[in-house]
């Protein structure tokens, strides 16, 4: 009997996190632009957050570096701001910061998890502070959450 409680408790317990880790992690609250694209509307403008995840057999450095350059390829005059561990895991992800030629404020972070190559874009405009449920989409997202 003990047994058998043991294992349903664990069973009910991995439902329960299949069911909180199911979908894309995205910002909660935000309205769905695309398939893997959420937006908001802020004070000072349009914030949008965007999610993929594609294989890869690189490592962290492998994707720091092709990210840096998909960024500057898709952002014709972006400015790197800074480059930093991603405070939420440090050592499992980084955070590049990016000022795009309009202004806005462009942070990209990036991770490597069972050989997918995580990446989510957070656009907003400048001179607001990033939105919270960005920081815990990013959490969500990009580090190893047992």
């Amino acid at each position: 009997m003990r047994a058998y409680r043991s294992v349903a408790a664990a069973l009910a317990l991995a439902g329960l996190c299949a069911c909180a880790s199911s979908g894309t992690p995205h910002p909660h609250g935000w309205t769905k632009a695309g398939k893997t694209t959420w937006t908001t509307l802020s004070g000072a403008g349009p914030e949008r957050y965007e999610y993929s995840s594609t294989p890869t057999q690189g490592g962290l450095s492998d994707l720091a570096s092709s990210t840096a350059v998909d960024t500057a390829v898709r952002n014709r005059g972006a400015r790197l701001i800074h480059s930093l561990p991603f405070s939420g895991c440090p050592g499992e992800a980084g955070l590049a910061t990016y000022r795009l030629a309009d202004g806005k404020i462009l942070q990209v972070g990036f991770s490597v998890r069972s050989g997918q190559a995580i990446v989510v874009r957070y656009e907003r405009p400048a001179g607001i502070a990033a939105a919270p449920a960005v920081g815990q989409a990013l959490r969500q997202a990009l580090c190893f959450v047992p």
